[in-house]
């Protein structure tokens, strides 16, 4: 049958005689409604022309759809691509996706949310900002999502050392130079109470160290609140391992100045950073790195022994990884403190830059009233750049967003961020039923407005990197 439809085609396509072209598409009806004879050679060309065209549209799509889509050669690529990353043993996601037996036990539920948009998570509007680190599928690859289900799921044929496959233990797909790990695994009580902890992590490196990448992986993801990377090179807080925050420490007893106040960040959404080539954070020889660690409330006693992923560059950095803060004291319309039943918005302003910079990546972080969010900055030419914009805040999907190229912020620029929060009882997310005042704290039901931005000192020709 299908020769023969292909064969009438060739025929229709090779003829310009309007009666050939009625004829073969045993067209009657159509065919009785035209006065052949009263056509011109010129009109019936353009028929021609005009039933080419439909036939086109038509015969294209059935072609389509007769393609038969297999999971190896069609599915899984889009999957290991979007999806892996958090989707796998001991990341954020609640199931795994890293084998056809796991994708075509959810396929309709995998095909709903992204012809819906919904997977992905992608809450920074793409039409603002583009980042090259954000998950979001094409048309096509939605459109290949849901003929594959339509079409029974078929596995196909699986190939030997295909591209993307990931292990189910690693944490991205480049092995890290250097895992460092908790002195012992850590007790998480089960007392139903939030902990914030400091792990002092040696490198014992015995160089200064050129850090092209870092990633993050705490065994427990489910009591993970967030983490706080500092740089200690006196090695005086070792004997603080372990401690509660606000305890007594070395830290406060002996007035230690940390080497980096925030090396790095990991927040709930959070993947592995990568820095653009030749460009790298030090990690100075012999240096500790301490986490500030706040877990959730957890019912039962568990273990949690965190990993850190470290990726070298393989020779000394031209350029250096810097890192800046807008916090709670970059509010302007102080107090930072959300009454109950109210939606406020603050702002942030950050001081004038005192020159060019090139932008990294920027990540911003509140919790659980937050609703929308959105920064900027301005030039001193009264030009705006934007630089983010989040219309539904969401606490599970946090991340670091990497500008798809290098954006530069010119001297005597201001940086601004507008941050709107909910404590009515219409946020399905407010921890507090009825609602109660809400000031800053590290706490889960506390709020923050963090700004984060890494960046280099700019050099021409990093907007095209």
């Amino acid at each position: 049958m299908r020769k023969s439809l292909f064969h009438k085609l060739t025929q229709l396509a090779a003829s310009s005689n309007i009666e050939v072209w009625l004829g073969l598409l045993d067209l009657r009806n159509f065919k009785n409604l035209v006065n052949l004879k009263s056509f011109q050679i010129a009109n019936q060309k353009s028929l021609c022309v005009i039933l080419k065209i439909l036939i086109l549209l038509v015969f294209t799509p059935l072609s389509m759809s007769a393609q038969k889509l297999t999971y190896y050669d069609n599915i899984e690529p889009i999957i290991q691509k979007n999806c892996v990353s958090c989707h796998r043993k001991g990341q954020i996601a609640p199931f795994t996706l890293t084998s056809y037996e796991d994708v075509e036990r959810r396929a309709g539920f995998i095909k709903k949310v992204t012809a819906q948009r919904y997977m992905p998570p992608n809450p920074a509007d793409p039409s603002v900002s583009h980042f090259k680190n954000v998950k979001r599928l094409t048309q096509e690859e939605i459109a290949t999502i849901g003929k594959w289900v339509e079409q029974g799921k078929v596995k196909g044929k699986e190939k030997k050392n295909r591209q993307g496959s990931v292990k189910e233990d690693t944490i991205s797909w480049r092995e890290p130079d250097l895992v460092l790990t908790f002195n012992e695994p850590y007790q998480i009580k089960g007392d139903n109470r939030e902990h914030f902890k400091v792990f002092v992590v040696p490198t014992n490196a015995t160089e200064d160290l050129y850090v092209s990448g870092i990633d993050f992986f705490p065994q427990n993801k489910q009591l993970a609140h967030h983490c706080r990377f500092m740089i200690d090179t006196t090695n005086l807080l070792r004997p603080d391992n372990g401690i509660e925050v606000g305890d007594k420490s070395e830290f406060q007893r002996l007035g230690v100045r940390m080497n980096d106040n925030f090396w790095h960040g990991w927040i709930p959404g959070n993947t592995a950073i990568f820095y653009p080539d030749n460009t790298a954070k030090r990690l100075p020889k012999g240096s500790d790195i301490v986490l500030n660690m706040h877990y959730s409330p957890s019912p039962k006693d568990v273990t949690e022994q965190s990993k850190i992923l470290i990726y070298l560059s393989k020779q000394p950095a031209k350029r250096l990884v810097k890192t800046f803060i807008l916090e709670e004291n970059s509010v302007v319309n102080e107090p930072f403190m959300i009454p109950k039943d109210s939606v406020i918005k603050f702002y942030q302003r950050s001081p004038v830059i005192p020159y060019d910079i090139s932008l990294i990546s920027i990540t911003p972080h509140m919790h659980l009233l937050g609703k929308n969010f959105k920064a900027y900055a301005i030039t001193p030419e009264g030009d705006l750049i934007n630089l983010i914009k989040i219309d539904s805040w969401d606490f599970s999907w946090q991340m670091t967003y990497q500008f798809d190229k290098l954006l530069k912020i010119p001297k005597g620029s201001v940086i601004y961020s507008e941050a709107e929060y909910d404590n009515t009882p219409k946020n399905g997310r407010n921890p507090y039923d009825p609602p109660r005042d809400v000031t800053y704290g590290w706490g889960t039901k506390d709020e923050m407005l963090n700004l984060i931005f890494q960046y280099l000192d700019y050099e021409i020709g990093d907007e095209r990197k």
